[in-house]
Formats: structure tokens, C-alpha cells, sequence
């Protein structure tokens, strides 16, 4: 089978910050990566210590087992320890944990504490430039704080934190009956650098269903990579997070449990050990949960084969979908007043202004049934496939105003075009029937830009106070779109100086920034993951948007002279400037 792709420009980037020991990569830089705040962020705290982390982790040469993370250890509590070396020694300690499983940290604790504490019940992430600070306070409790980055609960689900915002910690220590000092009371989880996150954490993309069972719907998790194949079983039993359920299809019964074996891997094939209750009973149900394990699971270097097991019936060959990150095809666009596709001499004449019947057409989009749309002055005209003149299925305003209000449109694999009407978001089908979408955060601010994933179940919304969100579309069951689920704030595509929005990859948008004075003013690339790393690249000088194919990266910026330039390795170079308004279409 086909194995779904991995955001090259992100996890790649990611990984190799984790696994390196010097300077980040410039590919993914320290102050980019996952929202990373700048040092002087997190500000001086006065009477505060650094937390010395570049002395007592220290790393063998051997690999821990399972795994291509090297073995790191840090001493335990020593005798003459004060209160202060007990917090600092427990911090390290739970930094290098990964190895012996938090067995030298939980040392720094009372055994009743220790019993009670769940080291990965949240894990917050900070810039590894900017230590933690200890300071004392009067009653003896310790406050450890840092500028924060991030925080990853226990379902493996990151949350960016919003630029500024800090970690803090309290600390209370007590003697033991033998005089020495050890923690009572800390908070749940670890504190970590951001290269430890990356080094001891895999970022995986969960295959659930859309509601029509017809495509995969995505969802990204970090999960450790010492168990990375048995957590990404446990959470597609789990399911998906609640922004998203309302999108998806669950056929996998409620009582479904991972059984003691878990995931047992040879030769290639992961043989995936469910318990008895986790059969769907349906020929149907089974093959499309087999499609969801094996789809997240050939992710993982060394699967190549997924074989499941509830108990002792064996669920059966997976069904044949289409994968997370399909081929999507050539752009589409105007030129000479005709919709072509692709960019090059041979590009396709997909139609003309004779058959469109204006000759000032504008954002075309091709729909999943091969129709074209077309915008002309106020109205949203419909080409269908082997048809000789389009139709107008839905105008707005005065015809004389030009634009009228009307945005690029864009087809769904469902048949319904989504477009902004007067800023409003609206959908209509090829008869101009309007969708009813509710949602209760779509109306509190007019939407200025929007584009929906792959598999066209999500979308991502700018409005005109600067907020991204990205939300399920909830459907019914002949794919009519009724509303769109919760908001999941994306404040890292956010804020002053940023515009526009795009899907750049099943799991991923992207954005046009203004460009700082390090690169001249240029306005850069935003690429965010919906949970996950962020990475900048420069753009080009007068850029005013980007898009992408939504699947595999493949960037795209138009600039104001009208051209249109693709990303090719690490350059930025002039697809074309005969043809105008490219869009991808959906697949």
C-alpha cells in the first residue's frame, strides 16, 4: 500500500532538532519550531537561579532499547543535597527519565509521592536557550519557572502556548527519618527542553473516517517513541479529539481494548492484538478499521504490513481508500479569458470565454465531478463537465459593482462549492442551493479568507480580527454540509502581520508574514502544524498570497506583478506569469 508521506519540511525538521546535540538545523530554527518564544521573553527574574542543565544530564554511547535515542542518565540524591540541589537534581532527572523510566527521578521523591506522581501526565516544553529559574520563597516552597512553548497532555494531543506565556511550577520538600531532603508536593507531568520533546516524542497522524467512510480524516499526536506503535493503536480506540468527532465516523465499538501483547512487529508486518470485544462483527466495518490501523500504523519506519487480531478472529484484509496524502494534479487558472490546467506549453484548456460567455472570468475552481466555477463581475457561474455554456447558480449584490462581494470559489469532493458571500461563509450545490451552516463561533466575526483540507472535512478560517481556526465540517450522509464543529485556535497563523490561509499538507496551514529585518523585509512563509511544529521559510519579495496542493507541500506565492512562483528545493523560482488566479482543486 501506499505510505502516507510525512510533512518533509516539518517532522523532518523536527527530528532532526531531537536528535542533535549542537546548533538547531536552519531549516527549522530555534525561535520557529513549535512557536519557540525569544530568550528575552521570558524576562529576569530577580532573586532566581538558572537551573544548570549543561552539567549532570549526561548521554552513553548505547541505545536505549527499541529505539535510536542514545541512553541518558543524571545522578541521584546525594546526602549533603540541600532543599535547592533536591529541586535541581529532580528537574535533570526527569529530563533524562526517557531511559529508566522516571526510575532516578522518582529518588528525588518521597515514596508516597512518587507512587502518586505521572510523569507524562503533561509534559511542558520550553526553548532550550532559556533555562527554567528557581527561586525560594519565605515559607520554604520553590517556584521553577520558564517561558513556555507548549504543553502536550497524556492523549499525546501539543497545544502551542500563545507567544508569552510562561510555565510555573511549586515545589514543597520535607525531611525524611533520615534527615535528608525529598519532594511532597510538585505538579503533575515534566518539564522539558524543546530538543528533548522532539528527541523522545514521535509525531504520528492518527486515521480516523470521514462520516461518509469514504476518505481518511487525520489528526497529528506525539506519542514516545518507545511505545509509538501501541499508543497510536490505543488512541484510534480512543478516538478523536472533540474539535474533530464531529466530522468523522467511529465503526470501532466502544469497548475495543488493546490486548496485553499489543503491537508485535516482524519481518515487516505489525500484528496488531485487540481484544475479543473489539471485533465490528460487519465484513465492512471490519475492513474499514483494519484501513484505520494499518494507515496509522506504515507510518512507523520498519511496518510495511498490518495484520489485526480481536482476540482470536483475524479482522481480514484492510478496505481500499484513498490515503492521507493523495496525488492532487496540476493547477487550474485563467489565461487569455480561457480555464486551463497546468502552467507549461501543454497545459489543458479545461474552457473557453465563448463557452463560459464572458470574457472576464476569474478564480476558477474544478469541481469533483469535473465541473468548472468561475466568478464574473457578482455571480458564481457553473460549467458542468462535456456541457458547451455555463450557468449562473448564485449572484449577490449589484452586478455594475464589480467583484460584488464575492470570493474565490472552491469545490468539495461532495459537489458543493464554498466561497465568501458578501463575507459571509456560505456553500451552494451545482443547483445554487444554499447549505444552512451552523456553528456557534462562526458569527461573532466576519470571515476575510478560508481554504478546506484534503479530504475536504475540515476547514481553516481566517476572520477579521486576525484569528485562524481550523474545524470539522459536519455533514450528513449524502455530504450536505450542515455546520462546522468547535474552533481550534491556531494563534501561531495568527495576529498583526499576518494574512491569508492555506492547507498545505493533511495536517498543516500555512501563511503569509511580514518578513522581518533578518531577511531584508522579505515576507516569509508560515508552515503551522494543527498541533504541532511550526517552520518559516523566506518568501518573496511582493508576495501577496500563498496556497498549496494540501497534500504534499508543493507551494505556490503570487506575487503583485501578477507572477507565480513555486518552491523548488530552497529556491523560489517563476512557475509562470501567462496564467493567473492558480488554485489547486480538491481530489
Amino acid at each position: 500500500m501506499k505510505r502516507p508521506k510525512r510533512l518533509s519540511m516539518l517532522t523532518d525538521a523536527c527530528e532532526r532538532i531531537g536528535s542533535s546535540t549542537g546548533s538547531v538545523t536552519s531549516l527549522l530554527t530555534r525561535r520557529s519550531a513549535l512557536g519557540l518564544l525569544s530568550a528575552g521573553a521570558a524576562g529576569v527574574l530577580a532573586g532566581c537561579t538558572a537551573l544548570p542543565t549543561s552539567s549532570g544530564v549526561t548521554r552513553s554511547g548505547v541505545a536505549a532499547s527499541g529505539t535510536n535515542a542514545l541512553i541518558e542518565t543524571a545522578p541521584g540524591p546525594r546526602e549533603s543535597d540541600s532543599a535547592e540541589d533536591i529541586v535541581n537534581g529532580f528537574l535533570r532527572a526527569a529530563i533524562a527519565g526517557f531511559s529508566d523510566d522516571f526510575a532516578t527521578a522518582k529518588q528525588f521523591l518521597t515514596e508516597r509521592t512518587a507512587a502518586q506522581w505521572k510523569p507524562l501526565e503533561t509534559v511542558s516544553a520550553y526553548n532550550g536557550s532559556t533555562e527554567p529559574q528557581v527561586s525560594v520563597a519565605a515559607d520554604g516552597s520553590f517556584t521553577v519557572t520558564s517561558a513556555q512553548v507548549g504543553v502536550l497532555d497524556s492523549l499525546g494531543v501539543f497545544t502551542p502556548a500563545q507567544e508569552g506565556t510562561s510555565y510555573t511550577g511549586e515545589f514543597s520538600l520535607a525531611t525524611n527519618s533520615t534527615g535528608q531532603w525529598r519532594i511532597v508536593g510538585l505538579p503533575q507531568g515534566i518539564l522539558l527542553p524543546l530538543s528533548r520533546l522532539m528527541q523522545n516524542f514521535a509525531v504520528s497522524s492518527l486515521a480516523f473516517l470521514s462520516r461518509d467512510r469514504a476518505r481518511f480524516v487525520s489528526e497529528l499526536r506525539w506519542y514516545p517513541r518507545s511505545s509509538q506503535a501501541d499508543s497510536l493503536i490505543s488512541g484510534l480506540l480512543a478516538g478523536p479529539s472533540s474539535w474533530l468527532s464531529d466530522g468523522t465516523a467511529n465503526l470501532i465499538p466502544r469497548n475495543a481494548e488493546r490486548a496485553s501483547r499489543g503491537v508485535v512487529v516482524e519481518a515487516g508486518t505489525a500484528t496488531v492484538h485487540l481484544s475479543a470485544d473489539s471485533d465490528p462483527a460487519s465484513e465492512e466495518a471490519r475492513r474499514l478499521m483494519v484501513a484505520q490501523i494499518e494507515q496509522s500504523l506504515v507510518q512507523i519506519s520498519g511496518i510495511d504490513r498490518v495484520r489485526v487480531l480481536a482476540g482470536t478472529v483475524d479482522l481480514g484484509a484492510p478496505a481500499e481508500l484513498t490515503p492521507m496524502a493523495p496525488e492532487v494534479g496540476g493547477i487550474v487558472g485563467m489565461s487569455e479569458g480561457s480555464v486551463v490546467r497546468g502552467t507549461g506549453a501543454r497545459r489543458i484548456t479545461l474552457a473557453t470565454d465563448r463557452v463560459l460567455g464572458t470574457s472576464d472570468a476569474r478564480s476558477p475552481s474544478l469541481g469533483a465531478d469535473g465541473a468548472v466555477y468561475v466568478l464574473s463581475a457578482s455571480s458564481l457561474l457553473r460549467l458542468p463537465q462535456g456541457q458547451d455554456s455555463a450557468s449562473v447558480i448564485l449572484s449577490v449584490g449589484d452586478p455594475s459593482a464589480g467583484a460584488g462581494g464575492l470570493g474565490a470559489p472552491l469545490g468539495d469532493r461532495h459537489g458543493w462549492v464554498w466561497l465568501l458571500a458578501e463575507g459571509q461563509l456560505t456553500a451552494v450545490n451545482g443547483s445554487g442551493q444554499r447549505a444552512a451552516l451552523k456553528s456557534s463561533w462562526l458569527p461573532q466575526s466576519a470571515i476575510v479568507a478560508f481554504d478546506l483540507s484534503v479530504e475536504s472535512e475540515r476547514i481553516a478560517v481566517r476572520r477579521a480580527d486576525g484569528r485562524v481556526a481550523v474545524a470539522a465540517i459536519i455533514r450528513d450522509q449524502e455530504g450536505r454540509p450542515s455546520g462546522l464543529g468547535p474552533a481550534l485556535e491556531m494563534p501561531r497563523a495568527s495576529g498583526g502581520g499576518t494574512r491569508g490561509i492555506s492547507w498545505c499538507a493533511p495536517n498543516a496551514v500555512c501563511v503569509l508574514a511580514d518578513g522581518g529585518s533578518e531577511g531584508g523585509g522579505v515576507p516569509e512563509v508560515r508552515l503551522i502544524q494543527v498541533g504541532g511544529a511550526v517552520n518559516t521559510l523566506v518568501g518573496v519579495r511582493g508576495a501577496r498570497s500563498v496556497i498549496s496542493d494540501r497534500s504534499e507541500e508543493s507551494l505556490i506565492i503570487i506575487d503583485e506583478a501578477g507572477q507565480t512562483w513555486q518552491r523548488r528545493g530552497t529556491m523560489w523560482r517563476v512557475l509562470t506569469s501567462e496564467v493567473t488566479d492558480p488554485s489547486f482543486p480538491l481530489p
